[in-house]
């Protein structure tokens, strides 16, 4: 018998032992045997706050809440809100120790299988030649209207006379990537290629940063981690120091050499510690883990880093402020976010001050979470970096833009980003109807704003 041939008889046999493990989990763990009771209802956290799956930033959460019994419902209620809550709770149940995320890509792997299905076919893993996990964009989109909503917003910011610069970061996937499985296309650089032209087109400021590592002639598996879909923190830096070059040329702002250079930092890995958001979908059989590693200037630095949201205040030295080592403490790697090692993760927004620095620029940076990693070097290089995740941010940005008065806005999102609508909500719809923006374009001949 061939060596294939017997991976798929036991890749075979160990599925059927997964879903007969399977079943017999489902149907324990959907049962409901707690008795009726008497309980609170306590007040919910919105599905803003619920979906960032994090508190309400208040030091003591609320416990008031109002009686009220609960009682059992009709057999027919049961049966219609079970199989509304099926997909979910049987999520839940097998997952409940990971041990079915692992198995099922344990096979995958038997199997030689390049991707791996998923539940919500934009995070479908495929593993490239090299072993690197990746997502891919599967559709062709235009981003013109993205790009045309970036034009609007560097025309009302030239009208504050403050300029802006759009930088491009890459992506896992590079251009005419060899390392995807055969007849597995990916859209995500044509994305960043059609709204860079476009923004050519309207004179708009752009780096664009998957040119410096081509330049570089980087090896692109080295600027990714292996099961994670963002760059490491070593490209994060290398992206940094290409930014603030630009900003030194093309601006004049003075950045002390010290800030953008390597060997003025210690690096500590740490190893087999993360797993990514590749990973998470596919298990460590599959995948693997990763290393990380904790980046450190040498020098002196003082800052203060604040996210008005959480009430979080943190001040001092890099390590104190930018840095959240205590990510390293979570022991549930299906859990543990450390991306956010750097920054603490996404937020609607964040100030950081060098005070250290103080006639270095104030940037206001529209990121995604490609920023997290960047964010602590980039900061060194600015008396004030103020950080702003339109994702999550809701208020009026053009109300801050005029409250921060900043001296240059920057865009730093990665090629898949450019086809998201809400990372280009630049503008309220009260902007678009009644503001300056009517003034100068009809508002027939507008793309849809985001």
């Amino acid at each position: 018998m061939s060596v294939l041939r017997r991976r798929e008889t036991w890749g075979a046999a160990a599925f059927v032992a997964m879903l007969a493990v399977g079943a017999l989990l489902l149907i324990s763990g959907l049962l409901n045997t707690a008795p009726a009771r008497a309980g609170v209802s306590l007040p919910q956290r919105t599905d803003y706050v619920r979906h960032l799956r994090v508190g309400l930033g208040r030091r003591n959460p609320r416990r008031e809440g109002i009686s009220e019994t609960v009682t059992t419902p009709a057999p027919e209620d049961v049966i219609t809100s079970a199989i509304s809550a099926a997909d979910n709770s049987a999520n839940q149940v097998l997952d409940r120790d990971h041990w079915f995320i692992q198995f099922y890509g344990g096979v995958q792997d038997l199997l030689l299988h390049r991707m791996t299905d998923d539940t919500d076919d934009r995070y479908d893993v495929v593993k490239l030649s090299d072993g690197t996990l990746t997502f891919v964009n599967r559709e062709p989109l235009d981003t013109t209207g993205h790009a045309l909503s970036t034009v609007r917003l560097r025309d009302q910011l030239e009208k504050r006379d403050i300029p802006l610069l759009y930088v491009q970061a890459p992506q896992k996937i590079k251009e005419n990537d060899d390392r995807l499985p055969d007849g597995v296309p990916d859209y995500g650089n044509a994305y960043a290629d059609q709204f860079l032209s476009v923004l050519k087109e309207h004179g708009v400021a752009s780096l664009d940063l998957r040119k410096t590592f081509e330049a570089d002639g980087a090896d692109w598996s080295s600027l990714f981690f292996r099961t994670d879909h963002h760059w490491n923190v070593a490209a994060a830096f290398r992206g940094v120091q290409a930014i603030c070059d630009t900003l030194r040329s093309d601006y004049g702002y003075s950045i002390p050499a010290r800030y953008t250079s390597a060997s003025h930092y210690t690096v500590e890995n740490i190893p087999q510690c993360f797993l990514g958001s590749q990973g998470k979908r596919v298990g460590m059989l599959y995948g693997g883990l990763d290393d990380i590693q904790l980046w450190r200037p040498d020098f002196f630095t003082d800052l203060t880093y604040s996210v008005p949201y959480y009430e979080i205040k943190r001040a001092g030295s890099f390590d104190q402020a930018v840095l959240f080592p205590e990510k390293l403490r979570e022991k549930d790697l299906f859990q543990a976010n450390l991306v956010a090692l750097y920054a603490g993760g996404d937020f609607p927004m964040a100030r950081a001050r060098n005070l250290d620095n103080p006639n270095g620029p104030r940037i206001l940076l529209l990121r995604d979470s490609y920023a997290c990693a960047a964010t602590p070097f980039l900061a060194l290089g600015c008396s004030e970096l103020i950080t702003i995740d339109l994702r999550y941010f809701h208020d009026d940005l053009m109300t801050y833009v005029d409250w921060l008065k900043p001296d240059l806005v920057m865009v730093l999102y990665t090629a898949g980003s450019t086809s998201l609508d809400p990372l280009f909500t630049f503008f309220s719809s009260s902007d678009l109807l009644t503001g300056a923006l009517r003034e100068e374009t009809p508002l027939a001949s507008m793309p849809p704003a985001g």
